[in-house]
């Protein structure tokens, strides 16, 4: 390669308002009009994503319901249909796979692809960057359009990806970062939220320009943390490799509806997210150490919060028993939220006999596990949960991909 070539290292693929793009792919009714996909048709809710058309008129996610009735008259509301935007998912990996190996799914709507070779020359990198997003199109649906950012690590691909929506293609080598970036304000920066942007403002600095002409060790000051340190490495353009990260804990948590708001409803609710949350870990191969749980009232007057610890366990049917011991203490009368969460997680591999583990009953949730991958969720259940079975169902968050096994609102 020539060598006054402008090179480019990555490809990051952002789906624009992926969940409504979705949503008018499937009903073509809905296409070229204001839609919100909300968890559920009530005004006292929030809009998870909204369509390109929405966005024009202000509704983001997080608006209010009410709000954005008043911002765009003749929005439509759907209701989330989680399992569908996640068979979309895995559709535009594999289209974009096709053109370029996906290095890294980053969430539910966004990806990176490591370039090699002669596709880092700029020219190459933006035709392969056009071959994806035609291929998106004419093989998954015409409504699903992309914004795709070029740069020389994933930080300032992904910057780029979000100068230009909807349906942008922006190519920054290192030669580009700073007159491409350095007038833009701070919260351009990906993980630069509204408090770190307070933050950042306190100290004097408004633009990208002003944190680039930091030293990456005065930048780490500023930060606050290593995290600095990396960041200035990356906004220079260079490539600092990225530790996994490696998940401490998982939870889950749900708002009961009114007729689950007693002692017994929570405490079932309780006992289907710990089943959740046990399947989980026997398909990451972990185990936990520590169970908490919560039930709270609307006031947060009456509530109950208990943690127990155990020797490593993905057993549902010993986790689900912590649960029970846990809840025992008592029970708000009008629970109106419930949680679980489990900490301490280890390699299921690194085996540590148990004097309480009960081998009968650790095969059987594997044996759970798989009638429900090949039949479908639900099929094969703990019998506390029956009767909340329609209830506390998957939904999507923007970082985490559940399985089409799993069970979907």
């Amino acid at each position: 390669m020539n060598p006054t070539q402008s090179l480019i290292k990555y490809l990051l693929v952002d789906l624009n308002s992926f969940f409504a793009s979705c949503e008018q792919q499937d009903n073509p009714k809905l296409r070229n009009r204001p839609i919100a996909v909300v968890p559920m048709l009530a005004d006292s809710t929030s809009v998870i994503a909204s369509s390109i058309e929405a966005k024009r008129k202000g509704v983001k996610t997080g608006t209010k319901v009410s709000d954005a009735r008043k911002m765009c008259p003749g929005i439509i509301f759907i209701e989330g249909h989680h399992k569908r935007y996640t068979e979309y998912h895995h559709k535009i990996v594999q289209a974009v796979e096709e053109i370029c190996p996906v290095e890294k799914v980053l969430s539910i709507d966004e990806m990176a692809c490591e370039l090699i070779g002669r596709e880092m020359i700029e020219a190459n990198a933006i035709e392969i960057a056009k071959k994806i997003k035609r291929h998106i199109l004419q093989t998954v649906g015409d409504c699903l359009t992309t914004s795709i950012g070029l740069g020389p690590n994933i930080l300032l691909a992904k910057m780029a990806s979000d100068l230009v929506k909807p349906d942008g293609l922006v190519s920054v080598p290192v030669e580009k970062i700073g007159q491409t970036f350095d007038h833009l304000p701070v919260e351009i920066i990906s993980g630069v939220g509204h408090n770190m942007k307070r933050n950042l403002n306190a100290k004097g600095f408004h633009t990208v320009g002003q944190l680039r002409a930091l030293s990456p060790q005065q930048l780490r000051t500023v930060w606050g943390g290593i995290v600095g340190l990396r960041l200035g490495e990356e906004l220079a353009g260079r490539n600092i490799p990225r530790a996994e990260t490696v998940t401490k804990g998982m939870s889950h948590e749900h708002v009961l509806p009114p007729q689950l708001r007693n002692p017994q409803g929570g405490i079932e609710i309780l006992l289907k997210l710990a089943t959740k949350l046990s399947s989980r870990l026997r398909e990451g191969n972990q185990k936990c150490k520590t169970l908490h749980v919560y039930m709270k009232d609307q006031y947060g007057l009456d509530s109950l919060e208990e943690s127990i610890s155990f020797s490593d366990s993905n057993d549902t049917f010993f986790i689900l028993q912590q649960v029970k011991k846990l809840t025992k203490s008592g029970a708000p009368e009008r629970p109106v939220k419930v949680g679980v969460s489990i900490s301490g997680l280890t390699n299921a591999n690194e085996e540590q006999l148990s004097l309480f583990a009960d081998p009968k009953s650790q095969k059987l949730g594997h044996i759970m596990d798989a009638i429900n991958k090949k039949f479908g969720a639900n099929t094969l259940i703990p019998a506390e949960t029956l009767d909340v079975v329609e209830h506390a169902k998957v939904r999507i968050s923007f970082s985490h991909i559940p399985k089409l096994s799993d069970e979907f609102e």
